[in-house]
C-alpha cells in the first residue's frame, strides 16, 4: 500500500492529465514541473481525514521572473480546511524554477481523497 503522500501526489498528476488543467499562458511542461513540486508538499489535513472530508481545489499560481509564487484558489472544494492545505502546499513548494516569462499562471487541481 502507497503511503498517504505518494497517493495524493498521484491523485494530483492524473487529476492534471484528466483535465488538461492547463493556463493558456503557462507551457504544458512548465505547469508540470510547478505541479508535481506542488504534490510533494500537499498534506491532508488530520481532521479533516478523520472526518472522510474529500474534495478537489483548483489553485491558480502566478509565478514571477525569479520563480517566486502566489496562490489563490480559484475553486473552492467547499471544505476550508482542504482549500488551506492546498495553498500550504504551493507556498511549500515555493520557490520554482523560474518560468519561461514572468507572470505566468499556473492552474492545477489538487485532490484529496480518504483512501
Amino acid at each position: 500500500m502507497l503511503p498517504l503522500h505518494k497517493k495524493i501526489a498521484a491523485s494530483v498528476a492524473l487529476l492534471l492529465m484528466a483535465t488538461g488543467a492547463v493556463a493558456a499562458d503557462a507551457p504544458p511542461a512548465y505547469v508540470k514541473t510547478v505541479m508535481t513540486a506542488v504534490s510533494g508538499k500537499v498534506e491532508y489535513p488530520k481532521m479533516a481525514k478523520m472526518r472522510h472530508q474529500e474534495g478537489v481545489v483548483t489553485v491558480a499560481v502566478t509565478v514571477d521572473g525569479g520563480g517566486a509564487a502566489t496562490a489563490v484558489v480559484e475553486k473552492s472544494s467547499g471544505i476550508q480546511s482542504l482549500d488551506d492545505a492546498a495553498l500550504a502546499a504551493v507556498n511549500a513548494a515555493a520557490p520554482f524554477p523560474a518560468p519561461p516569462e514572468a507572470g505566468v499562471v499556473v492552474k492545477g487541481n489538487i485532490r484529496f481523497a480518504a483512501e
